[in-house]
């Protein structure tokens, strides 16, 4: 378990939630508790579904008479990046398995030709991508388009139908998470604000403008420049090294005892400098997969569970450390190549293009 396993975990053994990481997650971990405590169970599930989804990818190309691609879009799973996190308890984990699981759904429910186990392959695929949904707010960019093509064709008949079925399939995701974390009572944390004081950051560093609200700093933009990474907010949590006068505290406080509305700052930012807004989000896309950079950020896998109260470890073994040995130096050195084309996220890209391909052309026949 790393920090926010452990965080999870705690909520877990008290029954009592918060939404700074999924409710979803923890009341389903917690339900997974008669299993056996610990997060055991919680990584079962995960591997479960990453894995499922990739055979039943893998098991669609078969059918599909491209071996080849199915055994490349296998292999995919084993590739560093990913195979190393699958180890770890987290909501990244959790998310990729659904959204893997529900993809193969949706490729067999075209491949079938009985109506009820159609309608069963589908019901499940929607109902994975709402648990995606759930797990991260963002994910509805990923679930909006396998809905339209899991939901019938009726949904999907003429262009006022797909626009429609769009705007609702996107409503139904983005409501998804807090509908769930105001059925399980959980404490609200502002984590939303984790997003925005970033996209300010970002705006803020490249237009020279500060975008942040009057926090009694003197120079807000060299301030900013100092706390600002494009790779993660993190600089401006509570938890970094070093704190950030314009960080997450401080804008929390102007919320809560002075009614700042941040949203409202937020979005006139993103209006008044859409290319900085541009630039600074396709940066942190950039960076994050390793897209067109040389090198993307440091490869970070876990082999130990972090100290916590109930004594959960991972008894060190040859097998284990010689497989994250493995993981990190091979991740690590294909980071490096600079010809991005062999890079994992680029390799499974084309994969899940040609992929995808193939499924427009079973649905379309």
């Amino acid at each position: 378990m790393i920090d926010d396993a452990r965080w999870q975990y705690q909520q877990v053994v008290d029954n009592s939630f918060e939404d700074w990481h999924p409710p979803l997650m923890a009341w389903i971990w917690r339900r997974l508790m008669f299993l056996q405590p610990g997060p055991a169970p919680m990584l079962i599930l995960q591997l479960l579904l990453y894995w499922i989804g990739f055979v039943l990818i893998a098991g669609w190309l078969y059918r599909r008479g491209h071996p080849r691609l199915g055994i490349a879009v296998a292999c995919a799973g084993w590739l560093p990046a990913a195979f190393a996190l699958t180890g770890t308890v987290t909501k990244d984990a959790l998310l990729a398995g659904l959204l893997l699981s529900a993809t193969g759904l949706v490729l067999w429910q075209k491949l079938v030709r009985s109506p009820p186990l159609r309608i069963a392959l589908g019901t499940g695929a929607i109902v994975a991508m709402l648990a995606a949904a759930a797990v991260r707010f963002n994910a509805f960019l990923a679930c909006v388009p396998l809905a339209l093509v899991a939901l019938p064709a009726a949904f999907t008949r003429t262009k006022t139908r797909v626009l429609l079925t769009t705007v609702m399939a996107t409503g139904a995701f983005i409501a998804i998470g807090p509908a769930i974390a105001a059925l399980v009572q959980a404490e609200k944390t502002d984590v939303q604000l984790s997003l925005m004081i970033f996209d300010l950051g970002g705006i803020t560093e490249r237009t020279g403008v500060s975008q942040f609200p009057d926090m009694g700093v003197a120079n807000a933009v060299a301030v900013n420049h100092r706390c600002y990474d494009p790779t993660e907010w993190d600089s401006y949590s509570d938890w970094a090294k070093t704190p950030c006068p314009i960080g997450f505290d401080r804008m929390e406080r102007l919320v809560d005892d002075e009614g700042l509305n941040v949203k409202k700052l937020w979005i006139h930012a993103i209006v008044s400098h859409p290319v900085a807004y541009a630039e600074h989000r396709l940066t942190h896309f950039n960076i994050s997969t390793w897209f067109l950079v040389s090198k993307g950020p440091d490869f970070t896998a876990w082999s130990q569970s972090v100290p916590n109260p109930w004594g959960f470890h991972v008894r060190q073994n040859q097998v284990l450390s010689t497989v994250s040995a493995i993981s990190v130096a091979t991740a690590s050195a294909i980071a490096a190549i600079p010809n991005t084309a062999c890079q994992p996220p680029t390799l499974v890209g084309r994969a899940s293009a040609r992929a995808a391909a193939l499924g427009r052309r079973v649905s379309g026949g």
